[in-house]
């Protein structure tokens, strides 16, 4: 294993470096120091075949540099072992020299294939730095080497060390600055080639005072611990760190990186103030020709970080315009485009908004992540089905909004609306999931439905919230919708002071018993008796009601107020049950069932004289929270019927488990059946079923007497509809009932005596 083998090449290392200090200067300590630089060489080959980095040349290189370098130690050890004292210049500089390019070359490597891409900024840093270095390095060590009496291989030489020094240096720091580039392991190589360059230069200072120069083989155990530290490096998987590319990011414009430049320029006035106090001859044109590079360096230092601010102020712009999980424009600059749009004197285009039903459930069910992703999904099938000037933002939590300004009409709109509807609700593959989403669509045209931005989304909310209750889900906004649907954010913040002040009344519409005509019981309908609108219907305030929470207390106080008035019509001797509905919300509430108990013993009736209507979509939405509810409301006698039976799930599999009593057919299907024989073929199919589950049938919608008969040769149970009797006030019940009556008693008796006249004589 890798990690195995630079552990017991380190602690070998470190044994060989332990021993070569206690050895005497010496052959012996010579060839040991020898040995432990090729071993590196060879753990720095194995290491790149053990791990494979992603850009070995750079690996390579160095231990080409290191071999260089130990060939000319050897060399060294040749002339100072065996020919005698080592000249300057020898051969062994050739090796010396030798190690500094491939070296340079090597961090090259390293630090191209870690940059991320646009990472030029980190170069003009390391310039800036090693430029200034290259100019002290000038002052300090180059000039006055050049400047002796020596021959001039002699000082090609001399200066060929620190110029590659300064070449070093300058890409150590290039490596540093680089994003990305600066970790554990690039720290590491880093610290092990400074420590070389500093015992580097430690030697060539020592050969300048004879009394030191004798002890320079002192410095051999940092050469060594350098190369030991290199092949561990080499041999360990961390070694692929330092090539693997970095990803790129924000540059954050720091205090450091502003006064790096600023000290850069500081170089030469500092250069040339120290030459002068000091009284040793300026160094004029190095200074001049070094500032005026500085200065170039710092300059397009300066607009490069000009650029990265406002390349970075504009992705903060557009993520304050854009919605992090689509990446859709979002409502604040959607509503710019709106108002942009409609300031602008273009044709007419429309809007549309979007709303996936249900997500809230399907987020809780699947997770927020495949939320996510279907939200995503939506968008880009949005995107397919819209023209290339569209403009899509998601405008709510599962609602997009759609500036189309190909749509120059009304019926343009409609169109859109339906084919959006229809492709929405096409399977999508997200997550691994086949997922398949349910969506309404409201449309308005602009600028003529909506002449400015609120206002017009306020009017395309409403024709989403008109177009949920539709089945085709779609609607177009139109000026009959004010009196509705408009309304409803404008009351519901005083809904809760209507009922307070008893502005909620209750209609009953009477429940027929076909068989006998006798009117059996009522349905409670809720108006609001507003005391400047007037007399609103349900739809205006029940679906604000549950989104806001207000349908509890909503529904305690119909239940209340139906019970209430069942009690004083059965003191009356009008012997009548009361039916009223329940939400998913209530059906839900964990004290529905006690609510229904108490309410019941407060008005002294028993539980038969209580029907709650549910449609099947409510007790889909927690199975098994509404098993559980309807269970102890059946147990207590109250009947449970299944409200607009048909168009929801239809499920017989609940149907069989929910412990209902009651069917309550969809007016969709009862009003056409006499001319429909595909309606009527349901309803007496619901009949035939619902006598085989023993649950009583109602049929809704019923508008004319003809209607009637036909339910009663079905054998439905009961009826109720306009044909009947409309909703009326509590105190007209009674009349109503005995119109009902005694209107009916001649036509059923007329419709019996037919049946029985044409019946076959064996049937009579």
């Amino acid at each position: 294993m890798p990690t195995t083998a630079s552990s017991r090449y380190l602690t070998l290392g470190l044994v060989v470096v332990a021993v070569d200090m206690m050895l005497p200067a010496g052959l012996t300590r010579d060839a040991l120091f020898c040995l432990v630089g090729f071993s590196t060489v060879a753990a720095v080959v194995a290491g790149v075949r053990l791990n494979r980095p992603r850009a070995p040349l750079a690996w390579y290189l160095a231990a080409g540099s290191i071999a260089s370098s130990i060939l000319g130690q050897v060399v060294y050890v040749w002339y100072a072992n065996v020919v005698g004292p080592v000249p300057f210049p020898s051969a062994a500089d050739v090796f010396y020299l030798g190690s500094y390019p491939p070296l340079a070359l090597a961090l090259l490597v390293f630090v191209r294939s870690c940059s991320p891409r646009g990472a030029s900024a980190a170069l003009l840093d390391s310039a800036l730095l090693t430029v200034g270095v290259g100019l002290l390095s000038w002052v300090w060590v180059i000039a006055p080497t050049w400047s002796t009496d020596a021959s001039l291989v002699t000082r090609l030489v001399s200066v060929g060390y620190p110029i590659g020094e300064v070449m070093i240096f300058g890409m150590l720091v290039r490596l540093a600055v680089t994003p990305g580039g600066w970790n554990p392991s690039s720290r590491l190589l880093a610290g092990g080639i400074a420590g070389l360059l500093v015992v580097s230069r430690a030697m060539v200072v020592a050969t300048l005072g004879p009394a030191i120069e004798s002890h320079t083989t002192q410095f051999d155990p940092g050469w060594l611990v350098v190369y030991v530290i290199g092949g561990t490096l080499a041999l360990h998987p961390v070694m692929r760190r330092l090539t693997a590319r970095a990803a790129a990011g924000d540059v954050a414009v720091s205090a450091w990186r502003l006064a790096g430049p600023a000290a850069a320029l500081m170089v030469g006035p500092v250069v040339v103030a120290y030459q002068l106090i000091a009284g040793v001859p300026v160094n004029t044109w190095a200074v001049v020709v070094v500032s005026v590079v500085l200065a170039l360096l710092v300059l397009a230092r300066m607009l490069q970080m000009l650029r990265e601010v406002q390349d970075q102020a504009a992705r903060l712009a557009r993520l304050a315009e854009t919605d992090y999980a689509t990446g859709l424009e979002n409502q604040r600059r959607f509503i710019e485009r709106l108002t942009q749009t409609l300031g602008s004197h273009r044709p007419e285009a429309g809007l549309l908004l979007v709303d996936l039903e249900r997500f809230t459930e399907i987020n809780d069910t699947l997770g927020p992540r495949t939320g996510d992703a279907i939200l995503y999904a939506v968008a880009e099938r949005l995107g397919e089905l819209t023209g290339p000037d569209a403009r899509i933002t998601r405008h709510g939590t599962h609602t997009f909004g759609i500036l189309e300004p190909a749509i120059g009409s009304a019926g343009a709109a409609v169109d859109a609306s339906a084919r959006l509807q229809m492709a929405l609700e096409l399977p999508m593959a997200v997550a691994g999931l086949d997922v398949a989403v349910q969506v309404s669509v409201g449309t308005l045209l602009l600028p003529g439905d909506g002449p400015d931005a609120m206002l017009a989304l306020h009017r395309a909310e409403v024709a989403l919230s008109v177009a949920k209750s539709r089945p085709g889900r779609t609607a177009h906004y139109g000026a009959e919708m004010e009196a509705g649907e408009t309304l409803a954010p404008l009351l519901i913040g005083s809904l809760s002071a209507a009922l307070e002040h008893g502005e909620i009344v209750l209609y009953y519409q009477p429940q027929v018993e076909i068989t006998s005509g006798h009117v059996v019981g009522v349905e409670a309908l809720a108006r609001w008796q507003h005391p400047e609108l007037g007399l609103l219907g349900p739809d205006t305030f029940i679906a604000a009601a549950e989104q806001t929470g207000l349908i509890g207390p909503f529904t305690e106080y119909v239940l209340d107020a139906a019970l209430a008035q069942c009690a004083r019509w059965r003191r009356d001797g009008l012997e009548l049950t009361v039916a009223v509905n329940l939400s998913v919300r209530n059906l839900l509430d964990p004290g529905l069932v006690d609510g229904v108990e108490a309410g019941l013993r407060r008005h002294g009736l028993h539980a038969g004289s209580l029907e709650l209507e549910i449609t099947e979509s409510t007790a889909m939405v927690d199975p098994r929270r509404s098993m559980e509810a309807l269970g102890a409301l059946s147990a207590m006698g109250v009947t449970l019927s299944i409200d607009d039976y048909g168009t929801g799930h239809s499920s017989l599999a609940y149907l069989q488990r929910l412990p209902v009593g009651r069917l309550k057919i969809d007016r969709s299907f009862v009003t056409g059946m006499l001319d429909d024989e595909a309606s009527a073929a349901i309803v007496h199919s619901t009949v035939e079923l619902a006598r085989h589950l023993r649950l009583d049938v109602v049929a809704e919608g019923v508008e004319d007497d003809l209607t009637l008969l036909r339910l009663r040769e079905m054998s439905c149970y009961a009826a109720q509809g306009f044909g009947l009797g409309r909703p009326v006030p509590a105190a007209q019940v009674a009349g109503l009932v005995e119109s009902i009556e005694s209107r009916l008693a001649p036509i059923l008796e007329t419709h019996r005596a037919s049946l029985t006249s044409s019946a076959p004589v064996g049937h009579r």
